[in-house]
């Protein structure tokens, strides 16, 4: 009896853990996406960003331009970030101008995370990494604009493992 009540607690216990991480994703919506994109940071007060990236999304990527500018930042970084991307219906309410709230202390490397949105309620949580010195505390105002004509689908090896064919050569006349 008393080995019936262990596991019992054991299984109630595991679907609580369970269901507080499922709601712990849901305010952010459902994953629709993955980004990818490089940056430059200056900042003299006043910063700029830009940089360049990729959004995969329903099987394509889209690259795409990344510009905008922070407030009560000083220096510069680069890094590279990725992320999730949340809430995202088509590519075409990825473009636009997305907020922030950012922080960051780089001397040489650093890593952090930033949750940004847009007016659209796309949702982007990423992760990057930093090299250089800066310094910022500031509200940060990103535009993303998507280049249309160079969407590639992705690799098939990618999405699904294939089979792959293989050809018997013809035989040789002599």
């Amino acid at each position: 009896m008393r080995s019936a009540s262990v596991r019992v607690f054991a299984a109630v216990a595991l679907g609580s853990i369970w269901s507080l991480t499922a709601c712990a994703q849901s305010p952010l919506g459902p994953v629709t996406g993955e980004v990818s994109f490089h940056t430059h940071s200056a900042d003299l007060g006043v910063g700029y960003t830009w940089g360049q990236g990729t959004l995969t999304y329903g099987g394509r990527s889209y690259p795409f331009t990344i510009k905008g500018a922070a407030a009560a930042a000083i220096g510069y970084s680069s890094g590279v970030s990725v992320g999730k991307v949340y809430n995202l219906q088509r590519v075409e309410d990825f473009a636009g101008t997305f907020w922030a709230l950012t922080g960051e202390a780089t001397v040489g490397r650093g890593v952090s995370g930033v949750l940004m949105e847009n007016d659209n309620g796309v949702r982007i949580r990423l992760d990057y990494t930093r090299s250089g010195a800066r310094f910022a505390a500031s509200p940060e105002r990103l535009t993303i604009k998507l280049d249309q004509t160079a969407s590639k689908p992705l690799p098939a090896a990618s999405k699904t493992s294939v089979t792959q064919k293989t050809s018997v050569p013809a035989p040789h006349k002599l």
